[in-house]
């Protein structure tokens, strides 16, 4: 299967959001401010009317939500008063209109947002809703995703001119983009996609730039594919090494990876056959590999262990970092499957739990040892939650939203800290 460029991604929402939630054609709506008694009470809603990215939470404990589809001059980003839930700003500065920007599409650091729409980059303070600078890269063609490390850099990757895929870095603050590095592949290759960018050190502590690719090409009047891992020498300036894995892995999935202790994570597709492999980071070797039931949507590191999510009604298991032996496994009886559907961006690690929404349903894992500690219908009148939850550990509460309203809930009580 090919990767999903940023309109494939947006394509993959529609259908998922289309087909999982309910319809709203000939219900009333909830009204505004409107609190419900049900599984879990709400504090406060407000509308919303729109699918939207994943709830960000800022430092003053306020909500940042957006209308990703609905308004044509562009997606819409909205700052709701965490206490309240009254709209305190909108967002939407762009060089053109860009609609529907995903979970890869945008790097968080502290308050500054900063949003991908393939040529374009913007960084907004998500305290004040001011723009703090915007660019634009005409000459090349932009991947609708960016990536960031723990220096505070932003990474893009470029197609250019004569088979050359770029990838660039500025810090979040400066808006100054410098070229990184350059990979001319040995085949005159149609099409080349970066589907993950992650920055790690390998064991002398340079910084390496490790990248999945995706390339196609016509060969004997066939098309081939490709897919390759490259990784560069940030502090040496230089490819330590570049594996080809395309008897192995065709297709690295588009998802954020995860680097964790000179080893990176990525999800791989062979066929039918899913995989979440850790590669090492000083020779492009695999660590470890394990088979998933179905392609990775999420990954979510926790201590010496990290917790793949699986697309659709899947069991989830916890694998150690180091050798990929299961630590612990959480079956689901059917009725409890019934009722799930793990989606792109769906989770959240909130101390040692894993809180996920189902659109009726809301989700809790106990990762110490995969208990389940909450799963019950949560969602109000003709809503559906959306991908993504957003805690507040001071006001105990949780954000998210379903189509309808933006909402605040009390966490759960079975959620201690």
């Amino acid at each position: 299967m090919m990767p999903f460029n940023n309109k494939g991604v947006y394509v993959l929402l529609l259908l998922i959001f289309g087909f999982n939630c309910k319809s709203n054609e000939g219900l009333q709506l909830p009204k505004s401010q409107e609190v419900f008694k049900l599984g879990l009470d709400t504090l406060w809603t407000a509308p919303i009317y729109d699918f939207s990215n994943n709830p960000i939470l800022n430092s003053n404990g306020d909500i940042l939500m957006s209308k990703m589809f609905g308004t044509p001059s562009g997606e819409i980003f909205q700052l709701y008063d965490g206490v309240t839930g009254k709209l305190k700003w909108e967002w939407q500065d762009y060089f053109k209109p860009e609609l529907g920007f995903t979970d890869q599409s945008h790097a968080l650091f502290g308050d500054v947002l900063v949003l991908c729409g393939n040529n374009n980059t913007y960084a907004l303070d998500i305290i004040t809703g001011k723009t703090l600078w915007r660019h634009q890269m005409d000459s090349m063609y932009g991947d609708g995703m960016i990536f960031s490390d723990e220096d505070g850099y932003v990474y893009h990757g470029f197609s250019a001119e004569n088979a050359t895929y770029k990838i660039f870095r500025t810090k979040y603050y400066e808006n100054n983009w410098q070229l990184v590095c350059s990979y001319k592949d040995s085949c005159d290759y149609d099409r080349m996609q970066s589907s993950t960018i992650c920055v790690s050190k390998n064991k002398m502590g340079q910084k390496i730039l490790v990248s999945t690719f995706y390339l196609t090409y016509n060969q004997n009047s066939k098309n081939t594919v490709r897919a390759i891992v490259l990784g560069y020498n940030i502090d040496e300036g230089r490819f330590d090494w570049v594996k080809d894995y395309t008897n192995k892995y065709p297709n690295f999935w588009v998802c954020q990876s995860e680097s964790v202790n000179g080893k990176v994570y990525v999800f791989a597709v062979y066929g039918d056959i899913n995989y979440l492999v850790a590669i090492n980071v000083n020779d492009g070797s695999i660590v470890w590999e394990n088979v998933l039931p179905d392609f990775g949507v999420g990954m979510y590191v926790y201590g010496n262990y990290i917790v793949p999510l699986c697309n659709g009604r899947n069991a989830v298991t916890c694998y150690n970092l180091e050798t990929g032996k299961v630590f612990w496994k959480r079956d689901f009886s059917p009725d409890a499957l019934a009722k799930m559907n793990f989606e792109y961006g769906g989770g959240v690690v909130f101390k040692n739990y894993l809180i996920v929404t189902h659109c009726d349903y809301l989700l809790g894992l106990n990762l110490n040892n995969g208990n389940i500690v909450y799963f019950k219908e949560i969602a109000l009148p003709n809503g559906c939650l959306q991908i993504g939850v957003a805690v507040n550990e001071k006001r105990k509460c949780f954000y998210t939203q379903d189509r309808n309203l933006v909402i605040c809930y009390k966490l759960p009580s079975e959620i201690i800290y």
